[in-house]
């Protein structure tokens, strides 16, 4: 007897699934990752944005950690707070990675204006130089925009399966969704106008000149957060409150993870 096939998952519950798979991938991957550093000689620290940033890094995970205590009480929290968890999530890190870096060769570029972009500049800076090494390639690899572009597609309705989050796709699925993000804030920002020749040029030497990395996912999530909305978990087509929950949860789980790896080096680099 043959065994009729599933019916295909509709848009709402398909991108909710994707998204859940990519949280999955990304904690997978940091769970199975160490990670080292080597500081420059003489590097000078400035104390007081240490402390600043320490400060506020406590008082950030002190509020994501109060969330996930709630959630796990009732999976209608998960609905009131999932919105800004990954904003949380990234501001926590975005503090943990300016201390490291800065402890490492004295850059203050997490500390200062625009310290955003800064930072992932200097991420990317000092996986290349080997100042810090992630024993997962997946997650030490910088990639070219136009590298991510030519990454093969996969097929339809593949990233929404339930163990996808399992299968080496995943990865560059990620990176091609975060690809999505960077040129669609990079088209708000430069207001491209792809009818133009002039503005399509502009746009390829952007793609040729511009890079992204997998843990950029924090960051990429956090804009998305921010400023368009978490449209893939739908509270008003058939997405639970418990899987809600569930999301928050695998999301949790690569937040842990990375924010662990981080503060390892970052007490080393202290009392060195």
């Amino acid at each position: 007897m043959e065994i009729p096939a599933s019916p295909p998952l509709d848009t709402a519950r398909a991108s909710f699934r994707t998204h859940l798979n990519y949280a999955r991938r990304i904690g997978h991957l940091l769970s199975g990752c160490s990670i080292t550093v080597t500081p420059m000689d003489g590097a000078r620290v400035v104390h007081a944005d240490v402390k600043r940033f320490r400060k506020l890094y406590h008082v950030t995970n002190k509020s994501i950690e109060k969330d996930i205590e709630l959630s796990r009480e009732d999976s209608e929290f998960a609905v009131i707070a999932t919105p800004w968890f990954p904003v949380k999530c990234y501001y926590a890190l975005y503090y943990l990675e300016s201390i490291l870096v800065h402890l490492l060769d004295g850059t203050t570029a997490g500390f200062l204006k625009g310290g955003h972009t800064g930072i992932r500049k200097r991420i990317y800076a000092d996986l290349v130089t080997g100042a810090i090494v992630l024993s997962i390639p997946d997650l030490s690899r910088i990639c070219m925009l136009e590298e991510v572009q030519k990454m093969p597609a996969i097929d339809s309705g593949r990233n929404a399966r339930s163990t996808f989050w399992n299968e080496e796709a995943c990865t560059e699925s990620i990176l091609k969704k975060l690809l999505e993000y960077k040129l669609h804030d990079a088209k708000l920002g430069r207001k491209w106008n792809l009818h133009t020749r002039v503005d399509r040029d502009d746009r390829n030497a952007y793609i040729a000149s511009e890079r992204l990395a997998l843990l950029d996912f924090f960051y990429w999530y956090r804009i998305k957060a921010n400023y368009r909305d978490l449209d893939y978990i739908d509270f008003e087509n058939g997405i639970t409150p418990d899987e809600v929950r569930g999301y928050m949860e695998a999301y949790n789980v690569a937040y842990e993870r990375y924010r662990s790896l981080l503060i390892s080096q970052i007490d080393v680099l202290s009392t060195s």
